[in-house]
């Protein structure tokens, strides 16, 4: 008896652990079911946007704060702080959001299997005029994909929507905006890409360019340190947003900024020939300039000693002049003198052949004697 009791518990209990698992696992579908049937019809209006991937939504008088599943969107920078790449264009991707989710928006939300969100927010793919928000902010550049995604496909869709903010260079993707890395490899690249290529024809024309070629060379470097600043094993805004376009940006800056090093170091040795030529060209003038004021002294000189000989023969031909006349007039003299000794002698002739009287003593002692006047005249 007590054996047939036991074998009739047995099957009692296996019935009724059972029945129980059965209705364990009915209750888990239809919550399951459930569950499906809110995601797919979850509706609610737009309160207001917080930042670029946060906004508050009403439903059915319930306020909940959504973040856009699947992305990684800029978020500002917390009070106090510097920001950093992480905040770059955080404004702008708040601003887009804004445009998008206007308050009062009627928005149908897709939640994930996960839908836990940070800060006690709610994951959701965001549905809003026949778009999806969370590929709208990706498209815009504001937003980029996260590796892991709430829906199967929703990966691919993403990566469209990122490629055509990158072609179009939007949002992060953009030289314009010194934040993002093109901003930042941008202006650098483009520096060192229009550099001048005039040759120069002095060396002050050299040491100009030196000057830009090396203020580009800096700035290359400066801007190649913003690589260093991305892991692609990382899951941050910079990594996720640029580790791919770092090979191609990495290898344009690199080529040229050797080429500019490479025309650095050949201008300065071309600014050292002209260095050198100027210098030869400046002692080949002064030679010039020394060996012409040695002419112009020597001509001068010969001026001078010219001048000095003209000088000197117009004094002796003056002293000549003045000879000639002093003989001139001595000569005269004595020729007058001759003549006044011809003429007194003559006359003295003339007496003797025609004796006067006798003078009295005292007419002798009056005239004088022909004698005594040609002594007095000596």
């Amino acid at each position: 008896m007590t054996e047939q009791r036991t074998a009739r518990r047995i099957p009692v209990l296996g019935i009724i652990a059972f029945v129980l698992l059965a209705a364990l696992l009915l209750t888990l579908a239809v919550l399951s079911a459930v569950k499906g049937v809110r995601t797919a019809e979850s509706n609610g209006h737009v309160v207001r946007v917080e930042d670029g991937q946060t906004f508050v939504v009403n439903m059915d008088g319930t306020e909940e704060t959504v973040t856009l599943a699947g992305v990684m969107v800029p978020r500002p920078a917390a009070e106090g702080e510097e920001p950093t790449v992480e905040n770059c264009l955080a404004d702008e991707a708040l601003a887009n959001l804004a445009t998008l989710l206007e308050p009062g928006d009627s928005v149908q939300l897709e939640y994930p299997e996960e839908s836990d969100g940070p800060e006690g927010t709610r994951l959701a793919l965001v549905h809003h005029g026949g778009e999806v928000v969370n590929l709208q902010q990706v498209e815009a550049g504001l937003a980029v994909p996260l590796p892991e995604q709430p829906r199967e496909g929703f990966a691919g869709e993403l990566r469209e929507a990122q490629e055509t903010a990158r072609s179009g260079e939007s949002g992060l993707y953009s030289s314009a905006e010194p934040c993002t890395l093109a901003g930042r490899i941008g202006p650098a690249l483009a520096t060192l890409e229009d550099l001048p290529q005039d040759r120069p024809t002095t060396s002050a024309e050299a040491e100009t360019q030196i000057e830009v070629i090396s203020a580009a060379v800096e700035q290359g470097v400066t801007a190649e340190k913003a690589f260093a600043t991305i892991d692609p094993e990382e899951t941050s805004l910079a990594s996720l947003a640029w580790a791919a376009d770092v090979p191609r940006l990495q290898e344009k800056l690199t080529g040229a900024l050797t080429a500019a090093q490479a025309d650095l170091k050949a201008m300065d040795s071309t600014r050292n020939v002209l260095q050198t030529r100027e210098r030869e060209e400046l002692e080949r003038q002064a030679e010039e300039k020394r060996q012409a004021e040695a002419e112009r002294q020597r001509e001068a000189a010969e001026r001078q000693a010219e001048a000095q000989r003209e000088a000197a023969e117009r004094q002796a031909e003056a002293q000549r002049e003045k000879a000639q006349r002093e003989e001139a007039e001595r000569q005269a003299r004595e020729e007058q003198r001759q003549a006044e000794a011809s003429a007194s002698a003559a006359a003295s002739a003339s007496a003797s052949a025609f004796p006067s009287p006798t003078p009295t003593p005292s007419s002798s002692a009056a005239s004088p004697s022909p004698t005594d006047s040609d002594d007095s005249e000596d």
